[in-house]
């Protein structure tokens, strides 16, 4: 072997380390992005868990509002102050869905259905309200509709948080029923 050989060699072996050592770092920096990415997608699936359960929830409980409604035997007579089951037009504010306006606790009633909280489920129990919109004006019911002096208007509005308590759905509904 020359010395010529042995010399080129000994330039040439530090190349290939350096070449490497960078492959190495841009496959740690594609991990760590890819680990970010990862956590981030989790993140955002957990959260809209967490809203669709709170949306059941108040779905939960704006059909029990409802249902009570339409098992009443009479019309029920509506109270002048909270907490009420049937509040009269205009006692519960405008933005019933900001808690610095409206307290839940205080006010609302409960839907509680033992299966909606407990280990992986919703935080606290759905709550609703349910308002008389007697003499409210709802608009022309259209051409060939009777209105009955008998059918009655309630807004229901129910609330619900998610399984973290982050997340807070608020649904209302306008229900008639005829007596």
């Amino acid at each position: 072997m020359s010395t010529q050989s042995i010399l080129q060699r000994r330039r040439q072996s530090g190349a290939v380390l350096i070449v490497s050592l960078l492959l190495l770092v841009v496959l740690t920096i594609l991990g760590v992005v890819m680990m970010q990415t990862t956590r981030m997608q989790e993140r955002m699936s957990g959260a809209n868990r967490d809203l669709n359960m709170a949306l059941q929830g108040a779905e939960a409980g704006l059909r029990y509002g409802e249902s009570l409604i339409e098992n009443y035997p009479a019309q029920p007579l509506s109270l002048g102050s909270l907490p009420c089951t049937v509040c009269q037009p205009g006692v519960l504010p405008v933005a019933i869905y900001d808690d610095s306006q409206f307290n839940w606790s205080l006010y609302g009633q409960t839907y509680a259905n033992t299966g909606l909280t407990g280990t992986d489920k919703l935080k606290a129990n759905p709550q609703y309200t349910i308002e008389d919109l007697a003499g409210a004006s709802l608009g022309d019911l259209g051409i060939g509709q009777d209105v009955k002096a008998t059918r009655e208007f309630y807004q229901v509005t129910a609330r619900s948080t998610g399984a973290t308590g982050v997340a807070v759905t608020v649904l209302q509904s306008t229900y008639a029923r005829i007596y």
